[in-house]
């Protein structure tokens, strides 16, 4: 405990050096301190939706290490209306060295273990996953980066109920750096989970990302992110449970102010 007490210390004591340094928000390997906000709006199926503000955060705890929290509270609006706590994440991730000055070719890797917990609102109370896995960079040139997420993915019922399976994860992550505007980039992010044992056997969950971002200040940043979905959706999937929905796509906005 000493020790963890002692870590976050010294990150808040060096939240104004921190500050100082030119941000890239568009590199997922890069260790900051950052708390922020936005509305999410989720259209299903059936043609019900959600709509959600969501907290975002991330504690740079060492030069290497850093932890990130998300959750969010909403409203769905469907044959039954309702409102109440959306599903939450939380994120250890670990760099090791990485040389940020390679322009092609490998930069270095990180790991992460990754938990995503099912919410009380309808269309977010799908399953419990927890993923353990690699990250390697590459740059492609000044303008163009690559990373390559690889994780072991678990699945289970709202509650840890129903353990549905033991998924892999691929999630090749594109981003383009131009200077439309300040600190601009934009991420193109495809990622599909394939099970390999348990209920979800032979079958697959995935989703498209498209973000772009860019600067307010040297310290406050905005992102746009669209989502579209395919095959199952594990916010909503449920062994114990048939909700009807299905995820179809998500618009999610959101201010970041870094530390």
């Amino acid at each position: 405990m000493p020790t963890i007490l002692s870590m976050l210390i010294l990150a808040l004591l060096s939240l104004n050096t921190l500050a100082a340094k030119d941000i890239d928000p568009s590199d997922p390997t890069k260790i900051y301190t950052y708390m922020g906000g936005g509305f999410k709006y989720t259209d299903y199926t059936n043609d019900e939706t959600m709509s959600e503000v969501r907290a975002t955060g991330n504690l740079g705890i060492s030069d290497n290490d850093m932890m990130m929290f998300e959750f969010g509270y909403g409203y769905h609006d469907g044959e039954i209306s309702e409102s109440g706590l959306t599903n939450a994440r939380a994120r250890y991730f670990h760099l090791f060295d990485m040389d940020y000055s390679v322009s092609s070719g490998y930069r270095g890797w990180a790991i992460q273990v990754d938990a995503q917990i099912a919410g009380e609102l309808k269309g977010t109370d799908g399953q419990n996953v927890v993923a353990v896995g690699a990250l390697p960079a590459f740059g492609i040139s000044e303008l163009w980066s690559f990373y390559l997420p690889l994780n072991l993915v678990n699945s289970w019922d709202k509650n840890f109920s129903y353990y549905n399976g033991l998924g892999v994860s691929v999630s090749p992550l594109l981003v383009y750096n131009p200077s439309w505007w300040d600190a601009s980039y934009i991420q193109f992010w495809p990622n599909y989970t394939y099970f390999l044992s348990g209920d979800l056997k032979n079958q697959g969950s995935g989703n498209l990302d498209i973000i772009m971002g860019g600067a307010i200040t040297k310290t406050v940043m905005w992102a746009t992110t669209f989502q579209q979905n395919f095959d199952i959706d594990l916010n909503t999937y449920r062994r114990s449970h048939d909700s009807g929905l299905k995820n179809d796509y998500n618009l999610f906005v959101n201010i970041t102010t870094y530390f």
